[in-house]
């Protein structure tokens, strides 16, 4: 019973609530809050203040450090100086305005952007003021500090307090449409353009107008009122890099502080125009640029194509050229029967005449011998390696030197006779072999070693002999 009474009296003293009517006045008016506060401030609780508009001219919500002086109270000029005011988020479909009071320690630098303000015991004023006759009531309520003071608007959503806007949404409420200038050809004082500094592809932003008009300018996060930038007189819309970088880090400071996601932006407010046409001076320049972006991945695309097709073609001949070596040494040709091969170090140290051997290199692939390569001696005496002359004669059957025939048929009769008849024996014996049986050639050729070696010697003799 104690805990729920208890209960019921948390609940009670945080959600107090005052009320006051003023009916059809003018000038200054005064909004007592002391009932409210006399028990002092709950624990992460704030005041939550509304005006909420019924009838007549639009009043104004202040809250200033002390009351304005009477003898000013209808310069308006002079009371804002004086006083905060909700300017940046009148709900003119539902005629309010808020300010918030909090406790100093959970007053930041940049709560004011969002109608927060520290409480003060002594001399706050809080009321309203309005030129002309008007009608509305002031409400005080105590709500948490992570309660927002107003209804989120345009998709927004409520964080700590404080609601986080979408994309060309303003103000405490984000309830103020803006639209991107960016996308812009002509501007008009009916609405509200933003600059979105993160879309920027450069460190500066520059646009000519058609003509001079005052212009109103500002950092949003550095002053969230939307028509209190500076006005200017100019034919530009200019923003350089030491501006762009100015706002972007009062931004994130603002983020920092009130732990929701901020969009850096500039704002753009036309006065006493009906519209104004833009000449983006910009337009040639990002034309280009999205050429050499389209010409760049072109190329890219094409290099690509090409190397992926140099590739397929290289390993396509790579495998044809092993394919045919392996067919060429597997089946021995009249150059491997009647033309003896040799180990180039063999040639060099038996002094054979006619073959200069000195710092001599095969003329169809152009490397120096080594002394362990396998070399050919054709009847011509030219010397050549052994597989540079099969291949050679595949496809040219004459000598690459001097162009002597080394077809078949010449090749046969440059070979004695007698060497020619056991030739033809192991040709015959070896071709029948190798058509039943690849392993029979290999047994063939193990059986006649020492034959075919005096064969080749003796052919060498003949060649040379000749």
């Amino acid at each position: 019973m104690i805990i729920l009474i208890f209960l019921a009296y948390i609940h009670l003293s945080v959600n107090q609530k005052i009320e006051s009517s003023f009916l059809r006045v003018y000038g200054i008016q005064a909004f007592q809050i002391r009932n409210i506060t006399q028990n002092g401030f709950p624990l992460k609780s704030k005041i939550t203040i509304t005006l909420q508009h019924l009838e007549g001219e639009k009043p104004i919500l202040l809250m200033c450090s002390n009351k304005p002086n009477a003898n000013i109270s209808m310069d308006y000029e002079s009371i804002i100086k004086q006083c905060f005011y909700d300017v940046n988020a009148y709900e003119d479909k539902n005629k309010k305005q808020v300010l918030s009071l909090q406790d100093k320690q959970f007053v930041g630098k940049f709560h004011h952007n969002y109608n927060i303000y520290e409480y003060q015991d002594a001399g706050l004023f809080i009321g309203a003021i309005s030129k002309l006759q008007s009608s509305y009531s002031i409400q005080a309520e105590i709500q948490s500090i992570y309660t927002c003071q107003k209804e989120c608007r345009n998709g927004a959503s409520c964080f700590y307090g404080v609601c986080e806007c979408l994309q060309g949404s303003f103000g405490d409420d984000c309830s103020i449409q803006g639209l991107n200038i960016l996308d812009q050809k002509t501007l008009s004082s009916s609405h509200l353009y933003y600059l979105n500094i993160k879309q920027l592809t450069k460190t500066a932003f520059l646009r000519i107008l058609s003509n001079s008009i005052p212009i109103r300018r500002q950092c949003y996060a550095e002053k969230p009122q939307v028509n209190h930038g500076a006005q200017v007189l100019t034919n530009l819309l200019q923003l350089d890099h030491d501006q762009i970088k100015n706002c972007q880090n009062i931004t994130f400071q603002v983020q920092d502080e009130m732990k929701v996601q901020q969009i850096p932006y500039y704002l753009f407010k036309i006065m006493d125009v009906e519209s104004v046409e833009i000449f983006d001076n910009n337009l040639q320049e990002e034309s280009l640029s999205t050429f050499m972006l389209i010409l760049f991945i072109g190329l890219s695309i094409f290099l690509f194509l090409m190397i992926a097709c140099c590739c397929s073609k290289y390993f396509k001949n790579k495998v044809d050229y092993q394919k045919q070596q392996l067919q060429t040494e597997a089946i021995p040709t009249y150059v491997d029967l009647y033309i003896p091969t040799y180990k180039f170090q063999e040639i060099k140290q038996s002094d054979v005449p006619y073959i200069h051997t000195d710092g001599h290199y095969c003329s169809i692939c152009l490397e120096r011998f080594d002394l362990y390569n396998n070399v050919k001696i054709t009847y011509c005496k030219h010397l050549y390696h052994s597989k540079c002359l099969r291949l050679w004669i595949e496809k040219i059957k004459v000598c690459p030197l001097c162009r002597a025939p080394l077809d078949e048929q010449t090749i046969i009769s440059m070979v004695p006779p007698k060497s020619l008849t056991l030739i033809d024996q192991i040709t015959n014996k070896s071709t029948n072999k190798f058509k039943s049986s690849q392993g029979s050639l290999n047994s063939l050729n193990n059986q006649n070693t020492n034959k075919f070696q005096h064969l080749n010697y003796q052919r060498s003799l003949a060649y040379i002999d000749q």
